[in-house]
């Protein structure tokens, strides 16, 4: 087994700097090497491509090269993001990439653990889900994932230990550490304690994240959860199993309401996590409304 630290079912022994970002090795990583070539001006913008081998991304400062064959990554820079900022959140263009590769799903989605099982929390941009998983972990939840999670079967592949905030929730909660620029936004990050269950993670279910005057939690029938479920995968590319997300639509799916003002983001969160530990004890969908 590798020793190297673990993230998205990835040993990489090239980011040791931010090791504790990342986990210890479960067993059946692949071995993910991680490059960067510093350049003296930032070039032009590249156009993402994704082939069967090789996928080609744009970042900020420059554009990422993901090789299959090679099991590496290349980031050409003007700098290149140095360990921290590969691991969070440049890293998640590369596993989404590999997961495509292996026939796994990768979902933007963040991640909890709830009763010794995972539940996946769905949302778009402005959609307050790095809120929500900071409130969530404030709730006594663990992180298994902030952006990016990855799903090999319903086996939960954890991401890194941090959750990045808006400058709103930062300052609200008095947390995070402002880290600059990073990708496509200012961070306040957040390093998070991890106590996760031995063995492999299972993926109980998924949550939702809506706007409403007041926290709620509901079941989402079946024929919305298909929508849903594709726009959030991490690529805009038809899963190489076409199966693997299917096995996702019969699993709970429940929806998280609340308003948008940070001061009630705590409360949704509890209201949340009590509905997914009674969900699990009695294995049937409950509404609960605050």
């Amino acid at each position: 087994m590798s020793t190297a630290p673990v993230a998205y079912g990835l040993a990489l022994p090239d980011l040791a700097g931010a090791a504790r970002l990342l986990h210890p090795a479960r067993g059946g990583e692949t071995t993910w090497s991680v490059r960067r070539v510093a350049l003296e001006r930032v070039p032009p913008p590249v156009r993402t491509v994704v082939g069967p081998d090789r996928a080609v991304l744009p970042m900020g400062e420059g554009n990422v090269e993901v090789d299959r064959l090679g099991a590496t990554t290349t980031f050409t820079a003007c700098p290149p993001p140095d360990d921290a900022a590969v691991v969070h959140p440049y890293l998640a263009a590369t596993a989404a990439t590999v997961a495509w590769w292996q026939g796994r799903v990768a979902l933007h989605a963040g991640a909890v653990v709830v009763g010794g099982r995972v539940w996946a929390v769905l949302g778009d941009r402005g959609a307050g889900k790095s809120t929500a998983m900071y409130s969530l972990v404030r709730a006594g939840l663990d992180l298994v994932a902030d952006d990016v999670l990855v799903l090999d079967g319903l086996r939960v592949l954890p991401g890194p230990r941090c959750v990045d905030l808006r400058r709103e929730s930062a300052e609200h909660y008095g947390a995070g550490q402002d880290i600059g620029v990073v990708g496509r936004r200012r961070r306040w990050r957040v390093e998070v304690p991890v106590r996760l269950p031995p063995g492999d993670l299972e993926l109980a279910g998924l949550v939702h994240l809506g706007w409403a005057d007041a926290p709620a939690v509901q079941d989402v029938p079946l024929p919305q959860r298909w929508p849903a479920l594709t726009h959030a995968l991490a690529l805009r590319l038809p899963p190489a199993d076409e199966r693997a997300p299917l096995r996702l639509l019969s699993l709970p799916t429940v929806r998280l309401l609340r308003p948008r003002r940070l001061e009630v983001a705590d409360d949704a969160a509890r209201l949340l996590a009590g509905h997914l530990l009674a969900l699990g004890e009695r294995g049937s969908p409950v509404r609960r409304d605050g």
